[in-house]
């Protein structure tokens, strides 16, 4: 079901998420190069929330990656760690939180004096690649005061953001634009969460007044972040958050998105009445600040509750309404949304050849902006077209193309609707193991995000399937 587009231009994805996927990636060939070898590594982050989304993605690579947090006060931390890979040595071995044993005022360092008097025993330790995660401003300490351990070094990453804190952040042009936010990849969601949440503790529980409207900017966008990853409690979480700082500025605008991105949650967990709630709240202050724009977003939303609903004729006129403020107003992502909807509403009907003249008008719309989300959408409804037609052939080939892209995007729910697609085929054509591995597939993925409604369903599927082999 194609899903209208957040009310913002489309702009290129962000910058700081391209380039440090980008070190991600070179931080995975280093290890597979490096196996079996000692290297030296210093991984420069300054968000712990970071650090460890980053660590997780590499420990998914390599299973056996050891990973020590240093204790606060440590001074030897080769006598340390040495022991640790005595009886099993680790293929790759991180060293994080040294930074609790430096402190930035102090003169003489005595962990740092240790290291750099350590430096050759380590390659006779570890016949392997070794990282040291630290903040910024520790790696430039160990640099100045170890600078024979320093020179050890073979790779340097970098997985900062200059736009991470508060202060840095408030020129950052690209907060709140969600279009943008929605193109990242799943990989580049991650790193835009965890510079988002960094921001959002520098500014401290109570942000001054000036720095308040950033703070509800950052945490809308974080909560529609959260939404497209499946993570649907925090989204909330995030969302009202966003809701009570712009309830307390007075800011109507801010406050109807708030309500938009809430409905989308309620709409998420099957909630409609809530959901209808939201976004009537949302439209009702879009319509006194006349803003034409998000009226037709929010008609477009509320044409997806009654989608959902099963009042077509309902949704058919909201989709209409939407579509005429977008094409009075040229604006082709909100019509590619609109074509699509519509495409879903007749095909629910039953014309499929509408149906289809819908959903072709609104990928030839997505392909021009590059918008990847609403490609998605068009393969896998194109593919339920095809599979109503009987042409499974089809229907597959449009399945995998949209499976493709939710995979880049990390979207788990595009993911599971499009697992589930594949499975129903697979039943189609007689092939039950196969039903049944993308069945399961869909319906892990719908309960790592919380959909219990999506859970019951497919478990329902897989229980009626019969022995395999036996069609």
């Amino acid at each position: 079901m194609a899903e209208p587009a957040p009310p913002t231009e489309l702009t290129p994805p962000f910058g700081e998420a391209e380039r440090q996927a980008s070190e991600l990636a070179a931080l995975r060939r280093m290890m597979e190069v490096a196996q079996g070898c000692f290297s030296l590594s210093v991984a420069v982050c300054n968000s712990p929330a970071l650090r460890d989304y980053v660590i997780g993605q590499v420990r998914a690579w390599f299973p056996d990656l050891r990973v020590i947090s240093l204790p606060a006060g440590v001074v030897d931390v080769f006598g340390l760690v040495a022991p640790k890979g005595a009886d099993s040595p680790p293929s790759s071995l991180f060293l994080t939180n040294l930074e609790a044993s430096i402190k930035s005022d102090q003169e003489r360092h005595r962990v740092l004096r240790s290291l750099n008097a350590s430096r050759e025993l380590w390659p006779r330790k570890f016949p392997c690649p070794i990282v040291f995660w630290l903040p910024e401003y520790a790696a430039t300490l160990l640099a100045k005061h170890a600078p024979d351990f320093w020179r050890y070094r073979s790779h340097a990453f970098e997985f900062v953001s200059e736009q991470g804190g508060a202060a840095a952040a408030m020129a950052d042009r690209s907060s709140g634009d969600l279009l943008a936010a929605g193109s990242l990849s799943g990989e580049e969601k991650q790193f835009r969460i965890a510079e988002l949440e960094q921001r959002i503790t520098d500014a401290g529980d109570k942000p001054a007044k000036g720095l308040a409207y950033h703070v509800s900017v950052w945490l809308n966008e974080l909560g529609f972040l959260y939404r497209l990853i499946g993570d649907l409690e925090r989204a909330e979480q995030m969302h009202r958050k966003s809701l009570e700082i712009n309830e307390e500025l007075g800011w109507k605008e801010g406050m109807a998105c708030n309500y938009g991105n809430l409905g989308l949650v309620y709409r998420d967990r099957s909630d409609l009445d809530r959901a209808e709630q939201m976004h009537r709240k949302s439209l009702e202050i879009e319509e006194q600040l006349g803003r034409k724009h998000d009226m037709a977003h929010n008609y477009g939303n509320l044409g997806l509750v009654y989608q959902t609903r099963g009042d077509l004729d309902r949704a058919e006129q909201m989709h209409r309404k939407s579509l005429e403020i977008n094409e009075e107003l040229g604006w082709k992502q909100g019509m590619a949304n609109n074509y699509g909807n519509l495409g879903v509403v007749y095909q629910t009907r039953g014309d499929l050849e509408r149906a289809e003249q819908m959903f072709y008008k609104s990928l030839q719309i997505e392909e021009e902006l590059g918008w990847k989300q609403g490609m998605a959408n068009d393969y896998g409804n194109l593919g339920l077209v095809y599979r109503h037609r009987g042409d499974l052939d089809r229907a597959e080939q449009m399945f995998h193309k949209s499976l493709e892209i939710e995979e880049q995007l990390g979207r788990k729910e595009g993911m599971a609707c499009q697992y589930a697609n594949l499975g129903t085929n697979a039943v189609q054509r007689g092939d039950i193991r196969a039903a049944r591995e993308l069945w399961v597939k869909a319906r892990d993925l719908f309960d790592q995000i919380g959909m219990p409604h999506q859970v019951k369903r497919l478990q329902g599927l897989l229980d009626g399937l019969p022995p395999e082999n036996s069609l």
